[in-house]
């Protein structure tokens, strides 16, 4: 069959849907984790990324430890030390450290006194722009982990260890209530890898005329996601899921 529609009711491929591939049957039933064309075209083949730095493949951004809580923006608080679940440390989860993939450094950006819900915490320092992050709840900071002053690249390599990033006071613990649990945030997180990289695709497809040669016509694969979709795009796409 040739063109980018399945029949009716069939299920299609996530690169036929963003219309970089034509029809295409699939003998893994969809499921993009185990498929090698969408490790290809994801940038994961090899252990390459497309964003132009080695990553884990995505069963690495599948790490969800449950001693801790997660956002919808792919942070996380763990409760430290004897206060309860009042002292909290702060971080980027394991999605977030796969699809940023680089940190050339963190910039704290906090007032002394509370800080509000989704107030800037933190940058990160992409070496192309800046993510910003915000106070998942009401809370006071306390202290950042200095170390990543020397070693930006824990932030990406030990997110859940060494790459923390701020112990703060929770102003109200009820607020932790409705933060996600590891099993929601896996299935969350499996979803918006999937978003991005249609949204990616999506791009792509729009600036076709620019890419060059491509997997489909015998060139060779894209390598970079930063350099073809550019600065912009790509940080357009970054903000959408990690904040």
């Amino acid at each position: 069959m040739s063109g980018s529609e399945a029949p009716e009711g069939e299920k299609t491929c996530v690169w036929v849907s963003a219309g970089l591939l034509t029809y295409r049957l699939c003998d893994r039933d969809f499921d993009c984790r185990r498929c090698p064309l969408d490790a290809a075209l994801s940038g994961h083949a090899n252990g390459r990324s497309r964003l132009g730095t080695a990553v884990s493949p995505f069963r690495d951004a599948e790490t969800f430890p449950d001693d801790r809580l997660y956002t919808t923006g792919h942070t996380w608080l763990q409760s430290v030390g004897r206060q309860g679940r009042f002292l909290q440390r702060f971080g980027i989860d394991a999605l977030a450290a796969v699809i940023i993939g680089r940190c050339e450094k963190v910039h704290w950006h906090f007032s002394d006194g509370t800080v509000a819900r989704g107030e800037t915490l933190c940058h990160i320092d992409l070496g192309l722009g800046t993510l910003a992050l915000g106070a998942p709840v009401k809370c006071v900071v306390m202290s950042t982990n200095r170390a990543l002053q020397d070693e930006p690249e824990q932030l990406i390599a030990t997110p859940y260890e060494r790459g923390w990033m701020v112990e703060l006071v929770v102003s109200d613990a009820a607020e932790l209530d409705d933060l996600l649990k590891a099993e929601v945030a896996l299935d969350q997180a499996r979803l918006d890898l999937r978003r991005f990289r249609r949204q990616a695709a999506l791009h792509l497809f729009a600036d076709a005329q620019g890419v060059g040669p491509s997997m489909a016509d015998g060139g060779e694969l894209l390598t970079d996601l930063r350099q073809i979709l550019g600065t912009s795009a790509y940080l357009d796409l970054l903000r959408e899921l990690v904040h």
